[in-house]
């Protein structure tokens, strides 16, 4: 049985996973722009080969971050839709890979940040 106040909880935090995947999307599009920055007047291999990595990174977790909020997106409407059902497994799922991404990104800013200041 799924109570009224688990649903609730349930929600509030999909809610907030929303809310912290737009600011990591934001910590994103600001370090592409510290990468533009930088880029510019480059032309050793290794820094042309970081830049390039980077960027596409960037893309790349863009597109994850994405891929994640529309899955969250999906999982509360399924939840409103049918509020007695029980949906704490694929919610544990999406906190798995919420907790996943969010290390991969930190890891990734701290990694440009690291390669800047080489």
């Amino acid at each position: 049985m799924y109570t009224e106040t688990q649903h609730r909880s349930l929600m509030e935090e999909c809610h907030q996973w929303l809310s912290g995947l737009s600011s990591y999307r934001e910590k994103i599009n600001h370090l592409k722009t510290e990468l533009y920055y930088f880029a510019p007047g480059k032309s050793e291999p290794d820094v042309l080969l970081g830049i390039e990595h980077f960027h596409n990174q960037f893309h790349i977790q863009l597109i994850n971050i994405h891929d994640l909020k529309h899955e969250i997106r999906f999982h509360v409407n399924e939840a409103e839709r049918h509020p007695t059902f029980g949906h704490r497994i694929p919610h544990h799922y999406i906190k798995e890979k919420l907790d996943m991404l969010l290390s991969d990104l930190d890891k990734l800013g701290d990694a440009f940040h690291a390669f800047v200041k080489q």
